[in-house]
C-alpha cells in the first residue's frame, strides 16, 4: 500500500541519518504519510514505530481513516510514546518550522532529554519518488486539465476577457471533478505575457495579440500544470518565430530527460538554444520544478540552484517550461509536466 511503504522509506532515512525520532507537522506531509487532510497534526516517527497525535476535532475521521494509529493529543500519551521508542534525538522539518514553534520544541526537548536536529524539507527526497498509484493520479490531474484546456480554446475571440476565460477553465474543472485549481489561472493577453506571473484581469482581447495560458488543476489531491501560447489570426510573426525557439529549448532539455542526468544539465541544454540565438537574457526564471501533493516541490530545475547536482530518478515527475520575455512587448512559455521513466520519460500532455 502506497502510504505504508513511504512510511518505510522514512524510517529507512531516519536510521541511515541515525536520527532516533522525527516530528512531521506540515499539512500537506501529514496527508501523504496518513492519508488523512489535516490542518493540524503532530505525527512522531521512530525507526519503527509512528503515532499521529491529533486535537478533539479530529481525533475521530484520523481513527477511522489514517493508516498510522492515531490518539487524542496529551502530554502523557505522547510521553509514553518517547519512552517507548526510547527516542534521545529529534529530527524536525526546520524549513516549515516558525520561530514560536520551534522555542516551543526545544523547551519540549529539554524535558524529554532530547536533542534537536534540524532537517530542512526532511521528506523532500522521499515525495520526490512518485509510486504507481501517486503517478495514475496524476496522469489523471493532467487529463482533466487538457480536457479544460481543449474546452477554453474554444471561448477565444476579439473582446473577451483574461478574467472570463479563467472563469470559463475554473466552471468547466469542477464541473468535472477537480477539488480546486492547483493556482490562480494565468491568462495573459498581448503584453501582459510579458510578465509571467501575471493574474488574469479585466483586459479585453485585442485584434493581433496572443494568448499565453498557465493553468493547473487538482485532482485527488494531486496538481497539474501546463503552459501553451496561443496565436489567433493577425498576431506579429516575431512571437510566432519566437515561440518556435523557446519549443526548441524546451525539447532540448526534454532529450535529456532519464535516470542519471544532472538537473542542471537540462537548464544548460535549454540556455543553449538561448545562447545561439543571443536570446538567454530575455529567459529569466528556472527551467521547472518538481510537482505533485504541491505545484511547486523538489527539485527546482535550475543550473545554478541548490539542486543543481541532485540527479534524476525513475519515479520523478517535472515541469519543463522555457520562456521568453520582452518588456513592453510580450512573452512566451512552453510548458510540459513529464513523468521520469526507467528509460526516459513520458509526457502527460498529447501536445
Amino acid at each position: 500500500m502506497k502510504l505504508q511503504s513511504t512510511l518505510i522509506r522514512l524510517q529507512q532515512h531516519l536510521a541511515a541519518e541515525n536520527h532516533s525520532l522525527c516530528l512531521i507537522e506540515d499539512p500537506v506531509d501529514l496527508l501523504y504519510l496518513t492519508g488523512v487532510q489535516l490542518s493540524a497534526g503532530a505525527l512522531y516517527v521512530s525507526q519503527k514505530d509512528a503515532y499521529l497525535f491529533v486535537d478533539g476535532r479530529y481525533v475521530e475521521i484520523a481513527k477511522q481513516k489514517s493508516v498510522i494509529p492515531a490518539f487524542l493529543h496529551s502530554e502523557k500519551a505522547l510521553e509514553s510514546f518517547i519512552d517507548m521508542v526510547k527516542a534521545t534525538t529529534l529530527a524536525f522539518d526546520s524549513a516549515k518550522t516558525s520561530y514560536d514553534r520551534y522555542e516551543a520544541l526545544k523547551n519540549f526537548a529539554k524535558k524529554q532529554t532530547l536533542t534537536l536536529v534540524p532537517c530542512s524539507n526532511l521528506l523532500k527526497s522521499i515525495r520526490a519518488i512518485k509510486n504507481g498509484e501517486e503517478l495514475e493520479k496524476m496522469r489523471q490531474s493532467a487529463a482533466l486539465l487538457w480536457r479544460g484546456f481543449m474546452h477554453l480554446q474554444s471561448y477565444i475571440r476579439v473582446g473577451i476577457s483574461e478574467r472570463e476565460l479563467a472563469l470559463i477553465f475554473e466552471f468547466y474543472c469542477r464541473k468535472e471533478g477537480a477539488e480546486k485549481l492547483a493556482f490562480e489561472p494565468i491568462i495573459a493577453f498581448g503584453v501582459h505575457s510579458a510578465l509571467p506571473h501575471h493574474r488574469a484581469g479585466e483586459a479585453l482581447l485585442k485584434p493581433g495579440e496572443h494568448v499565453l495560458v498557465d493553468i493547473g488543476v487538482v485532482l485527488n489531491h494531486y496538481h497539474s500544470d501546463m503552459t501553451r501560447v496561443l496565436f489567433p489570426p493577425g498576431v506579429d510573426s516575431f512571437f510566432n518565430d519566437k515561440y518556435l525557439l523557446v519549443q526548441e529549448a524546451a525539447h532540448a532539455a526534454l532529450r535529456l530527460c532519464k535516470p542519471g542526468v544532472a538537473i542542471k544539465e537540462l537548464d544548460l541544454a535549454a540556455r543553449a538554444v538561448f545562447q545561439r540565438e543571443n536570446m538567454e537574457t530575455y529567459f529569466i526564471h528556472s527551467l521547472g520544478h518538481g510537482i505533485g501533493l504541491e505545484t511547486h516541490e523538489f527539485p527546482l530545475i535550475k543550473h545554478t540552484g541548490k539542486d543543481k547536482d541532485f540527479c534524476l530518478k525513475a519515479g520523478m515527475v517535472i515541469t519543463i517550461e522555457p520562456g521568453l520575455y520582452f518588456e513592453g512587448k510580450g512573452g512566451l512559455r512552453y510548458e510540459d509536466t513529464i513523468i521520469i521513466t526507467e528509460n526516459g520519460y513520458d509526457n502527460l500532455y498529447p501536445q
